[in-house]
């Protein structure tokens, strides 16, 4: 077994990690880590539908998409993060969710598994995990919500209304939230860190030693080394990874004297424009949007100029 701590929190950089060290490791691996405040969402899912993205803009909030599927999550310095990581003969999903209860439970925190795979503490979620099997390995992440502004994690996971959007990427389930430290006062990322490091190493016979704990990527060895950790995040931060994975969707936008426009976009471009009522708007736009990358306010704009 392994166990890194991630000194970094660069959301790019720690997902980088993440995913490299599952194309490569032969143990089961427990990876503990933070981001700096970011929004991170699902494999497949739609962040025009998921957040705020002109609020997370204007509070040079990013945008970061991940390798697994589930839904949006707001990240700060108070929510830690943990990933168990295994050659798919070894993983066992249970036994992980063991370790975190465990963890919790030697912190004073009762902490009870949903059928959703959310962790709960009474009837509010303290811990989102979602998922990744792949090529003979496999990967359960999550977070924990230790203290964490859960006022910005409602407003960036709220987005706004700006035309209807018909998907079929995977929504948000919208959950009460709470803070593990309004239940542990005085609880901190590395008094979690510390309990899930020894939960994981006691959950696992306690064989060998872990190892030392990461302060980045240059001692993760030739699993992560930091030239390829910055080549996977530069990927992981890409406009064609984060918008362009969007699933293909119709917005629908309403328009005064008109009635709407319906535009489809595919790989977070707009593909194709339709208006029933006004076919030679339709004409006009289509010039000025198609192969547009997707943008709520552009569209608006171009709308306007074709009229």
């Amino acid at each position: 077994m392994r166990v890194h701590r991630i000194r970094t929190t660069n959301p790019y950089t720690n997902l980088a990690i993440e995913s490299m060290l599952l194309d490569g490791v032969v143990e089961p691996t427990l990876l503990i880590w933070r981001n700096d405040p970011c929004v991170v969402i699902g494999r497949h899912q739609n962040p025009w539908v998921e957040c705020d993205l002109d609020r997370m803009h204007a509070d040079g909030i990013p945008l970061s998409r991940r390798i697994s599927g589930g839904g949006a999550v707001y990240h700060d310095a108070g929510n830690t993060n943990f990933s168990f990581i295994a050659p798919s003969d070894r993983y066992d999903q249970e036994r992980h969710f063991g370790v975190v209860i465990a963890a919790l439970a030697a912190l004073g925190v009762e902490a009870i598994k949903t059928e959703r795979n959310d962790l709960r503490v009474g009837d509010r979620k303290i811990s989102g995990n979602a998922f990744r099997h792949t090529r003979g390995r496999s990967l359960h992440h999550g977070t924990l919500l230790v203290d964490a502004d859960l006022d910005r994690l409602v407003a960036y996971l709220a987005a706004p209304a700006s035309g209807s959007i018909a998907t079929k990427a995977t929504p948000s389930v919208r959950s009460v939230v709470t803070n593990l430290a309004d239940h542990a006062p005085g609880l901190t990322h590395d008094r979690l860190a510390d309990a899930l490091e020894s939960a994981f190493i006691s959950e696992y016979g306690g064989a060998g030693e872990p190892s030392p704990r990461s302060s980045g990527a240059a001692s993760l060895g030739t699993l992560a080394s930091p030239a390829a950790a910055a080549d996977v995040a530069d990927e992981l931060a890409s406009w064609e990874w984060v918008y362009g994975h969007t699933p293909r969707f119709q917005v629908t936008v309403p328009v005064a004297g008109v009635g709407s426009v319906v535009l489809t976009v595919v790989h977070g471009v707009v593909d194709s424009v339709e208006c029933a009522s006004a076919p030679q708007l339709a004409l006009r736009l289509r010039d000025r949007v198609r192969s547009l990358r997707y943008d709520s306010r552009t569209v608006q704009s171009r709308i306007a100029e074709a009229l």
